[in-house]
């Protein structure tokens, strides 16, 4: 993962623009591509610097690493411009081919947007970032020309990264720590999105970069929950034991172990007739099998549960992050959601 140091010790290159369209049709939009790099003055290199150490040194990033099994370009034209070239041409040349590569993915309910990427140096090791900058449709972008060639002002700079309600939407940073193919020290983030949620969309940004994620201590903890949890809604059908895993599984996540255990979870909590059954669908799914270190920080607030007690004994429990959908007045309590499963103890 990138570190606090290589954060401090940034120090950026060349920076450039590509305006990357949405793609629903496939050779109906248009991409533009620069030709050259923007010019960036010292003042822009600093805050663009202080943005991208907030971004990358935030909960949001999670370490990545180059995925083998990958048809994106990505990895092994990084892997090639840190290791043998720095050239302005060779820059280029790499930025335009991320570009084309993303604008070939960017279909569907994929929104359109600019991709930065930035060559950039720490503690003497070179590295780059990428970043892509969500738009409105039909935003004015300056083009000028440097040399005869197309390039992007620096205007773009100041009005769609360096402004105070702007977000680094989607960013990635690749610092080559030593000679191999994969050494490399490598974040990546999307704010709009947990990345590490199972859903196309969310899992986009790591396709076009063409990684997958390490497993840190949160992506594996909120990986096997949501497994778990799945396996639970849509695959037990007792309704004893659903509710049974359901307590069991909230109660271990919130436990003090710092190491957790599926297998033993499964041993323990999971009834024999499923274990099998509980076993694949973890591997399915990309949930580890293995122990883990266990850190519940992205999961706190699903964890977190709220108890409604009744006169007459009933119980009413809800998330916490879900506070608002239950209505307690003084005669009765109204919960402002769909039935989908009724539970006999």
């Amino acid at each position: 993962m990138v570190t606090s140091n290589d954060l401090a010790t940034l120090a950026i290159h060349r920076v450039i623009f590509h305006d990357v369209p949405r793609n629903p049709k496939r050779g109906v939009a248009q991409l533009t591509l620069a030709e050259a790099e923007t010019e960036v003055d010292a003042e822009r290199c600093g805050h663009l610097k202080t943005r991208l150490t907030r971004v990358l040194g935030s909960k949001g990033a999670y370490p990545v690493l180059f995925d083998a099994n990958s048809s994106s370009p990505v990895p092994d034209r990084i892997r090639l411009f840190t290791k043998q070239s720095h050239e302005t041409n060779h820059f280029v040349a790499m930025s335009q081919q991320f570009a084309t590569h993303l604008f070939e993915l960017q279909h569907g309910a994929i929104s359109s947007g600019l991709l930065c990427v930035l060559d950039v140096e720490t503690n003497g090791l070179p590295g780059i970032v990428l970043m892509k900058l969500e738009r409105e449709e039909g935003a004015r972008l300056e083009i000028t020309s440097k040399f005869g060639k197309k390039a992007f002002a620096m205007s773009v700079l100041d009005n769609l990264v360096l402004t105070d309600g702007t977000r680094l939407f989607k960013t990635a940073m690749f610092v080559r720590s030593g000679e191999g193919d994969d050494d490399f020290r490598a974040s990546a983030c999307d704010s709009q999105l947990r990345i590490s949620a199972s859903d196309d969309m969310a899992r986009f940004w790591l396709r076009f970069l063409g990684c997958t994620f390490t497993l840190d201590p949160r992506v594996a903890t909120q990986r096997f929950y949501d497994s778990a949890l799945g396996f639970i809604n849509d695959e037990v059908t007792d309704s004893m034991d659903k509710n049974d895993l359901y307590e069991h599984l909230h109660s271990q996540m919130k436990a003090d172990r710092r190491t957790f255990s599926p297998k033993e979870f499964i041993e323990e909590y999971v009834p024999e007739d499923y274990h099998e059954a509980f076993r694949e669908h973890l591997k399915r799914t990309g949930a580890p099998v293995a122990n883990f270190t266990k850190d519940i920080s992205d999961i706190r607030g699903r964890l977190r549960r709220l108890s409604y007690r009744t006169a007459q004994g009933a119980i009413v429990q809800v998330p916490a992050e879900s506070a608002e959908i239950v209505d307690v007045q003084p005669d009765q309590i109204i919960v402002k959601d769909t039935l989908s499963s009724v539970d006999h103890k």
